[in-house]
């Protein structure tokens, strides 16, 4: 066996792996991967410390060379193991006779076939014949794809870590004479070279030669993933020690391409109209092609879509495929490599089919995100939210790529709008990207006037994109042309006057002109305006509509109104929304209120209602969410600030803002928000951060704050996390239903300028119809359960104060989280009724502290 040429990097599961795999005597191993992934070099290092430790005997055989249907050409190649001599004649009995005739040490010899991609069919035959006569033989083979044998083992090699790939760039450039520095610009292109190139090892080393001619910005230049990439005519970095199918990366793909189907082939040249995918685990989340979107754009009667699922299938075997199985879904990704490869066929086999696909693939995704569109279906969907959220980068690519077209541009101008009316962006992490696209398209389109819905939509869109990035320049003309199209211009010169009355502008425009108020000019005059959009959105049957507005009510009252109005809207808001028990709109609700409380001294009921928003979605995609709902907790902890009575409550309420304040302007970023050019934001922050400072010092606040970064999850506060069971929460809920309702009874009925929101001039106390539409969902056993749980009694105690069993308790608590929409029994206090607060007290005084032993007599 021919001694490793150079250091091995990483790889030290799939070694330990493989080791086992010897040790235990497996017959048949196949290491499987793409080409250039190191499957030949994993082997050599394995079988080298297998020798070291077992002893045992290794033939090895390289079947590269060998010709597809030359004759006896696997038993030709067997008889030629590094450690023997050459044995003819070439027949199946002579290959035979090496295992069998005692000439050779066979006792748990290894036989190594490399390569064995282009002579399966042989191959297995000789596979099957080796085993049956020689039992105590392991055979490893190394392949693009499994040998197929009855019981063959199957390690697959996955390209190298981020960082081991980095490491092995910065070796390999060493090696040819190069030094990447330490600089982090040149790091981070090293690094993001390693990433276009797949993290493969081969072709690692091939970037690392091509450092010879070019700086790592330049090389990186070169790897568009687009039509001008460059990877495929890179020179070869080596012409001795490499094999011909090794020597480029068009080399490495072309090789497993030739050994492809007609269809086969067809399908992959095909599939490069999708986006790429990325395969180590190391990096974002993966995105990935459903077979619906497969069937859709690539099959018609050549590919008929009976026979797609197989084919696809085939190619993820071939190795020029990659799949991301999830629990109950699996999708298909090709590595970017490959996709240039494919995407270059197909353009110069046929330049119409390449344009006919792109056009299908943007329409395929169009439909879906319009036609699948929880707006569109009146109830909230998260399947959808989860599809889009896989399927992104396809998205973005079909709006791109048909921006240079008007007709095409209209196709994404009608997928972006309606992502950015659901707030995907935020959700997803991607506004700027979106932003930007759909702002192209709209240029694209500007002069099409049967698009004329479509685009004042759009502009509005941007023009709230635009607020919360701060950009309030690029909002007013947006404004400022959807009034113009509106009013004419004449009218529209006096519109910015429309906040103190109506000039008959859409419902949308009313809508966007309350957001600027609210985070721009901090003019409480958006309330009014915010309900006048609400009403002229229910007048026209637009229910989303006025609910989105109801929600901006509530904000804008909560934020900028009087006590009277925060207390009243976010109440009313969270009662009407409440009752509905929608999960997202009711978190939303939470966050309103909270904000509410935190500003007019409501801090634990605040808390409550921040705190169980964050429980419930930490650790979700929805980043717009969890960063409201931690900025309600940064002004929870301002008033926890104001009100301490001792320095340890001071120091403990600016060290949770210092915390808090460096997670939110993290989401933030995430989402696309700019703190620093929202004016209500960087004001609001800005004096939290200031209080905290005064309390803690400069140096204090900063150690604070960079705890941000050394915690996992960043949404839940360390505070919380350090009270797993809930019991400090627990203990500060008791009081929350009867403060609640004495501040907002005391606030008494209040009119918005438009409409009266309090009707009857009374208003219920958080325990009433908000709590009871899902405690009332609870049977009569859940719900005296319930008690025991929000008390902190554990299942098994309340098993045996109920004479019941643990089983039957542990699923009624299940029972009472799904029904409440909770994920943890910790929250169930929140939802008890007021009515019921002395009754939790109570059990709570009485709660055992350990089965069959209670604190104090009953």
């Amino acid at each position: 066996m021919a001694a490793p040429t150079s250091e091995m990097v990483g790889r030290q599961t799939e070694l330990d792996r493989l080791g086992e795999l010897l040790r235990i005597g497996a017959r048949m191993i196949s290491v499987i991967g793409p080409g250039g992934i190191g499957k030949t070099r994993l082997a050599a290092e394995a079988l080298r410390r297998a020798r070291d430790t077992q002893h045992r005997p290794v033939y090895w055989a390289r079947l590269a060379e060998w010709e597809v249907g030359r004759p006896a050409t696997a038993h030709a190649a067997v008889l030629a193991p590094e450690t023997t001599d050459v044995i003819c004649p070439p027949t199946p009995d002579a290959v035979l006779n090496i295992f069998t005739s005692g000439e050779y040490p066979t006792e748990r010899a290894v036989l190594v076939l490399d390569s064995c991609e282009h002579m399966l069919e042989a191959v297995g035959v000789m596979i099957t014949e080796l085993l049956a006569v020689a039992p105590d033989l392991t055979i490893l083979a190394t392949s693009r794809e499994p040998i197929g044998w009855v019981d063959e083992y199957i390690l697959m090699v996955p390209p190298l870590s981020p960082r081991r790939s980095l490491e092995l760039l910065r070796q390999r450039a060493e090696l040819v004479g190069v030094l990447i520095p330490d600089d982090p610009a040149q790091v981070a292109a090293a690094a993001r070279i390693c990433r276009r190139v797949d993290h493969n090892p081969l072709f690692i080393r091939l970037a690392a030669a091509r450092l010879r001619h070019q700086p790592p910005v330049v090389v990186l230049r070169e790897l568009t993933g687009d039509a001008d990439d460059k990877r495929l005519r890179w020179t070869h970095g080596a012409r001795v020690g490499a094999e011909p199918r090794h020597r480029g990366v068009y080399d490495v793909v072309a090789w497993s391409f030739a050994l492809c189907s007609a269809s086969e082939q067809l399908l992959l040249e095909r599939l490069s109209v999708f986006a790429t995918g990325y395969e180590s685990d190391e990096e974002a989340p993966r995105t990935g092609i459903d077979l619906e979107a497969v069937i859709a754009v690539c099959g018609d009667e050549r590919l008929p879509a009976d026979d797609i699922e197989h084919l696809l299938e085939r190619l993820t075997e071939r190795s020029l495929l990659s799949v991301h199985l999830a629990p109950t879904t699996g999708s298909w990704y090709i590595l970017e490599s490959v996709h240039v490869f494919a995407r270059q066929r197909l353009r110069r086999r046929d330049p119409d089919e390449a344009d006919r696909l792109a056009a299908a693939h943007r329409r395929h995704f169009r439909d879906r995100v319009v036609g699948g569109q929880p707006l569109l279906r009146r109830r909230h969907d998260p399947s959808w939210m989860a599809w889009v959220r896989s399927a992104w980068n396809d998205i973005v690519l079909g709006i791109e790529t048909g921006l240079a077209d008007p007709g095409e541009a209209r196709i994404g101008l009608e997928t972006s709008t309606v992502l950015l009316a659901m707030w995907v962006p935020f959700v997803k992490g991607g506004s700027r990207a979106l932003t930007r696209l759909t702002e192209r398209a709209l240029a694209a389109t500007e002069r099409d006037q049967d698009n004329r819905s479509l685009t004042d939509v759009a502009a509005r869109l941007l023009c709230w994109s635009a607020l919360w990035q701060g950009r309030v320049e690029r909002a007013d003309e947006l404004l400022e042309d959807t009034v113009r199209t509106q009013l004419g211009r004449t009218v529209a010169e006096g519109w910015r006057a429309s906040a103190d009355g109506d000039l008959g502008l859409p419902a949308g425009v009313d809508w966007m002109c309350a957001l600027g108020l609210l985070l721009i000019a901090q003019d409480p005059r958006a309330i009014a305006v915010a309900a006048r959009a609400r009403d002229k959105y229910a007048a026209r049957g637009d229910e989303t509509g006025a609910k989105h507005s109801g929600v901006m009510v509530a904000f804008c009252a909560a934020l900028l109104g009087s006590r009277e109005q925060a207390l009243a809207y976010t109440q009313r808001h969270l009662i009407t929304v409440g009752a509905l028990g929608s999960a997202v709109p009711t978190a939303w609700a939470e966050i309103v209120r909270a904000i509410a409380l935190a500003k007019h001294d409501g801090a634990d009921a605040a808390d409550v209602l921040a705190t169980g928003v964050l429980s419930r979605y930490s650790g979700t995609n929805d980043v717009w969410t969890t960063s409201w709902a931690v900025g309600a907790r940064i002004l929870v902890a301002k008033s926890r600030l104001h009100d301490a009575l001792t320095s340890e409550e001071a120091s403990r309420a600016a060290a949770e803002i210092a915390f808090l304040i460096g997670g939110f302007q993290e989401r933030s970023r995430a989402v696309g928000v700019v703190l620093d050019r929202v004016p209500l934001l960087a004001s609001e922050i800005r004096d939290a951060a200031d209080k905290a400072r005064a309390v803690l010092g400069d140096r204090g606040y900063a150690t604070a704050e960079q705890r941000t970064r050394q915690r996992g999850d960043r949404s839940t506060p360390w505070w919380c996390r350090s009270d797993p069971t809930g019991t400090q929460r627990a203990a500060r809920t008791a009081r929350v239903a009867e403060t609640v309702a004495a501040e907002v009874v005391a606030a008494g009925p209040i009119h918005d300028g438009t409409a009266e929101v309090i009707h009857d001039g009374t208003v219920e106390p958080v325990g009433a119809r908000y709590t009871d539409a899902r405690w009332n969902q609870l049977s009569r056993a859940e719900r005296d359960v319930a008690v025991f749980a929000a008390a902190g009694w554990p299942n098994s105690a309340i098993a045996l104060e109920r004479r019941s069993s643990i089983r039957t308790v542990d699923a009624q608590v299940a029972s009472i989280r799904q029904k409440l929409m909770i994920t943890s029994r910790t929250d169930i206090v929140g939802f008890v009724p007021a009515e019921l607060g002395e009754q939790v007290r109570r059990e709570s005084r009485r709660k055992p502290d350990r089965v069959g032993r209670r604190t104090r007599p009953r």
